[in-house]
This record gives C-alpha cells, sequence and structure tokens, in this order.
C-alpha cells in the first residue's frame, strides 16, 4: 500500500469512527427517530449545524478523492481506481447520512433561530 493509500485509509476509518461515534446504536432505528426529540432548542441548533459542516466538509473530501483518482487513473491499476470510486461513494453516503440528520435537527428548531 503506498503512502497516499494508507492516508486516505485513514482517514476514511476517521471519519467512519467519527460517524460511528455520533451515531445513536442503542436503540432500534425505528426509536431512534423519537430519541431526537428530546433535546433543546438550542441543542437541535447546535446539531443541525454542526451535522450541515459535517456533511460539507465530508463533500469536499470526496471531491477531493475523485479528482485524486481520475488524475491518478492513467498511473494506478484498474482494481485501485476502483477502490478509490468505492471510498469516494462511501464518503457521499456518509455525507448524505449527515445532511438527513441535520434536516431532522433542523425541524426541531423554530424559524429564524438558525446559525
Amino acid at each position: 500500500m503506498t503512502t497516499r493509500g494508507a492516508v486516505h485509509f485513514s482517514l476514511l476509518m476517521l471519519l467512519v469512527f467519527a460517524a460511528g461515534c455520533a451515531a445513536n446504536f442503542s436503540q432500534p432505528p425505528s426509536e431512534q427517530s423519537t430519541a431526537q426529540a428530546f433535546v433543546t432548542q438550542d441543542q437541535a441548533r447546535q446539531m443541525a449545524y454542526s451535522y450541515r459542516r459535517q456533511a460539507q466538509d465530508l463533500r469536499d473530501l470526496a471531491r477531493r478523492l475523485e479528482t485524486e483518482a481520475l488524475l491518478s487513473s492513467g498511473q494506478s491499476s484498474t482494481d485501485s481506481k476502483q477502490a478509490n470510486m468505492l471510498e469516494v461513494k462511501n464518503v457521499l453516503a456518509a455525507a448524505d447520512d449527515a445532511d438527513e440528520l441535520a434536516r431532522e435537527y433542523r425541524r426541531q428548531v423554530p424559524h429564524g433561530q438558525l446559525q
């Protein structure tokens, strides 16, 4: 594994770990959405901002990874290119999840109080 590949893998694992820590796996998925209803408006506003920012950062990372994959496609094998594109898809999926959480928290904040 090259140094660049190790760095990408480390970044991906860090993001997966951070998303896992932020998720609430102590309850079944059907009960998790009701658990989010028990936050204050200030907490909901902060969480909405935090998840929106995380989604933006993940999308930026995905764009950089995609650009690197396309630029290095002539130098690397097909398997490497497929692995890089799979990594991009995983990061985009994590960004979509963060966006969804941000929307759920945003619904709990009264109009005009978003940051």
